[in-house]
């Protein structure tokens, strides 16, 4: 409706005598006359004043009286109209209506002020506005297509900052029961270039000069994607760089005719507040109707069918070189964005398009746009607080508030100007500091999170929502390939595809801690996921309780542990907990399932203790062939060692190989190994290697002693006793497993006894380390 009934205060006598006391100010204005509806400039000053005060930043009504003449000095002489002055409101409804985007609530009214025997005309223009009201159309040099015209104090003006736009979007007051606004301002449909979509533009200098490069300026490549998360900036570059080139165009500095932009947002953040958009662009048709504005009218473009546009499209694009920005393109399905490319590959030669989306579009040449650094955001912080908040000790009080808890606040807004905006926008609604970072209003912050994040998780896969709530669910917030894999279970090519699919639409985000790639969340993605219960209950306690062990699985090995086998190392968590859920096994000596080693290979496929464990098990339990024992030895140990990172780990793989070798008395194995490792490998362990060999030659000699093959027993004898007497003092030494210790002593004093030497029996294995539980009394020999 057009008329309808303000909630004021009553406009009578007394109140008009009131506002005729007053200055002119941003919601009053005094005319000396009525306007005209015949007279063209009159009736264009009439249509600009009222959307003028449709758009105050004040939520509260605005007033036009006309008879009242203010000369320079500011005095009022009250003239009066002529009484039968016509005001029929329809009349003047009609009019805006052909000149403004959607309905503006105002009144007109004739008084006879008694005190001064004249008649006044007072328009009345609500507060209750469903703002902007964006003017659709040029009139001479009054109205000009695509402008939000305000109040800015007692003159008319043209918004063209982000601030006041935000101020006189935030000041309406929603009509229709939806709560959508017609359009966004600053990507609408009656300009075919908006207003700047920020408030002050900083950096950002390398990914201009990468759309230059590849883009504006490479003779070849047509078409570029900005892509990364929702606020973090793409919208604002590509504005950045399209108002270039338009500048670029007027001053003759490039071959383009003119830039076209539209824009497919659907939503947005207005400060701290969300609010659905009717799209702009929703089709090719919309896309049309832009090209076409350039070279026609409004109506004459909404008279044409689908086809004729097309038509004229394409000789348009004959005709002119276009530098077009396709905007917030996420929105549309693959289908409608195949369409889209079809008409960017079939355009003809010279034409250059910039698209942005949090999704990746799939085109060759594309720029990820990452999150402003600490620098950076230090310095936009500072400018939007001058911007927004204008008293300067409130200033002062947020800029020092923020400062002092800088690192915290730019983990939680993670670099990102729209988070940024948001939570200084809550600090100027009194949302402390403190309850920002540690209380944590979920309230408060639904409309960014439901903002930047909902669109995109209603569009994931199955896998890709699990991958996503494995994260949210554990502890630390990052988990690297292989722990993301023991959690979800998702086969490995699966997985890589899952993991590139979310980073490319900027929900993973890809870092390396202490030389490990890892993955992590968003904060408030993660926030989201689980404070607003987006995980299912069975499926959070089953991800919980798999991502509770990795942080109880990654506490640092025992020093006794990681000496004995070769673990000192090891830096990245996945491998820490990889093994010490087979240390855990080993301590228990518990049979554990093949699908729950199979898990702590997926986190470390280098772990070589697994295959140890599991043919060991095979050869005490003797119920499979040796041969197939051997052989399975044989082809695990190849893929592990190729799979391990560290020499330490590595050397320690032939020592517990050789143990396993021990049991099957495969000596020549042991002895071919261990000659390997100590050509290859400098190394602690070298008085164990040693020994180890010492013991396969001991026990290899009696093997041929045996067969009667004397020669061959006494070159293994000699060679054996050689390596004892060079390395078992330093063996001895260190402090090895008492199952090491002991075995190798025994193999020691059963070489000295065949040779009947004159020395003390070794029966004091001291320093040793306790055997774990799987290692008490078992036999090598």
């Amino acid at each position: 409706m057009y008329k309808k009934e303000f909630r004021r205060r009553k406009m009578d006598e007394k109140f008009i005598k009131k506002l005729l006391k007053e200055t002119e100010h941003r919601l009053l204005d005094f005319k000396t006359t009525f306007y005209d509806i015949s007279d063209r400039k009159s009736k264009t000053d009439f249509v600009k004043d009222i959307l003028s005060f449709a758009n105050s930043t004040i939520n509260e009504p605005g007033y036009i009286i006309c008879g009242v003449k203010v000369d320079y000095t500011g005095e009022k002489q009250i003239l009066g109209v002529d009484k039968n002055t016509r005001v029929d409101d329809a009349n003047w409804v009609q009019l805006l209506k052909s000149y403004s985007s959607h309905p503006v609530n105002f009144k007109i009214e004739k008084f006879t002020l008694d005190t001064y025997n004249r008649t006044l005309v007072v328009i009345e223009i609500s507060k209750d506005q469903h703002r902007p009201v964006i003017c659709t159309k040029d009139e001479g040099e009054k109205l000009r297509q695509g402008a939000i015209y305000f109040r800015n104090g007692s003159s008319n003006d043209i918004a063209k900052d982000l601030v006041t736009i935000e101020k006189i979007i935030s000041n309406s007051t929603r009509l229709n029961p939806n709560n959508t606004i017609s359009n966004d301002p600053t990507y609408n449909k009656y300009s075919k270039f908006p207003p700047p979509p920020y408030y002050k533009f900083l950096g950002r200098d390398d990914e201009i000069n990468l759309i230059y490069e590849e883009l504006i300026y490479h003779h070849k490549n047509y078409l570029l994607s900005l892509t990364g998360d929702g606020g973090i900036g793409k919208t604002s570059i590509a504005y950045k760089v399209a108002h270039q080139v338009k500048e670029s165009i007027k001053n003759g500095e490039n071959e383009f005719d003119d830039v076209i932009w539209i824009s497919a947002k659907d939503q947005r953040i207005y400060f701290d507040e969300r609010r659905q958009l009717h799209r702009e662009f929703n089709s090719l048709e919309d896309l049309y109707n832009k090209i076409l504005l350039v070279f026609y009218d409004k109506n004459f473009i909404q008279s044409l069918d689908f086809y004729k546009k097309e038509e004229y499209v394409n000789q348009a694009l004959e005709s002119a070189k276009f530098f077009i920005v396709l905007d917030n393109l996420e929105v549309f399905s693959n289908e409608e964005i195949a369409d889209i490319h079809r008409f960017i590959k079939n355009a003809p030669l010279g034409h250059k398009f910039l698209l942005t989306s949090r999704h990746d579009l799939r085109v060759q040449e594309f720029i990820h746009i990452e999150k402003f650094g600490e620098d950076i955001s230090k310095i936009y912080i500072s400018e939007l607080i001058k911007d927004l908040v204008q008293d300067e000790e409130t200033q002062k009080r947020f800029e020092i508030q923020i400062s002092d808890n800088f690192d915290r606040f730019y983990k939680l807004t993670n670099g990102n100007p729209l988070y940024i905006k948001f939570f200084i926008a809550q600090m100027i609604r009194n949302r402390g500091i403190n309850d920002i970072l540690e209380r944590r209003n979920l309230e408060a912050e639904k409309p960014l999170k439901a903002y930047c994040f909902d669109s995109t998780l209603n569009n994931l896969e199955a896998n890709e929502l699990l991958l996503m709530y494995s994260l949210a669910v554990s502890e630390n917030n990052h988990l690297s390939f292989h722990e993301l894999k023991y959690v979800t279970s998702i086969e490995h090519t699966e997985l890589q595809n899952v993991l590139e699919s979310l980073c490319s639409q900027s929900m993973l985000y890809k870092e390396y801690q202490n030389g490990q790639l890892v993955y992590s969340l968003n904060n408030l993605l993660r926030s989201y996921l689980i404070e607003e219960k987006r995980i299912p209950g069975a499926e959070y306690n089953r991800l919980h309780q798999k991502t509770r062990k990795i942080s109880r699985y990654t506490k640092n090995i025992r020093e006794d542990y990681a000496f004995n086998f070769g673990l000192k190392t090891l830096i990245n968590k996945n491998e820490i907990m990889s093994y010490n859920m087979i240390l855990e096994v080993l301590d228990t000596d518990g049979v554990q399932s093949e699908q729950y080693l199979q898990e702590i290979m997926t986190l470390y496929p280098g772990n070589y203790l697994v295959p140890f464990y599991k043919n060991f098990i095979k050869i005490k339990e003797r119920k499979v062939n040796p041969y197939n024992i051997y052989s399975d030895i044989n082809s695990e140990f190849a893929h592990v060692i190729n799979m391990n990172n560290y020499d330490e780990q590595k050397v320690m793989l032939y020592v517990w190989k050789s143990f396993l070798y021990l049991m099957l008395e495969k000596y020549d194995d042991i002895i071919q190994d261990i000659d390997y490792v100590m050509k290859t490998y400098n190394t602690e362990h070298k008085s164990l290697l040693g020994v180890l060999k010492g013991s396969a030659l001991n026990m290899q000699a009696l093997h041929e002693y045996k067969h009667g093959r004397y020669t061959n027993h006494d070159q293994y004898r000699e060679e054996a006793d050689s390596l004892f007497q060079e390395y078992f003092e330093d063996f001895l030494s260190k402090p090895y497993f008492f199952f090491i210790k002991k075995h190798m002593s025994f193999a020691y004093n059963k070489n000295n006894h065949h040779l009947k030497k004159q020395t003390q029996k070794v029966t004091n294995f001291s320093p040793f380390a306790t055997d774990i539980s799987f290692l008490k009394n078992q036999r090598l020999f």
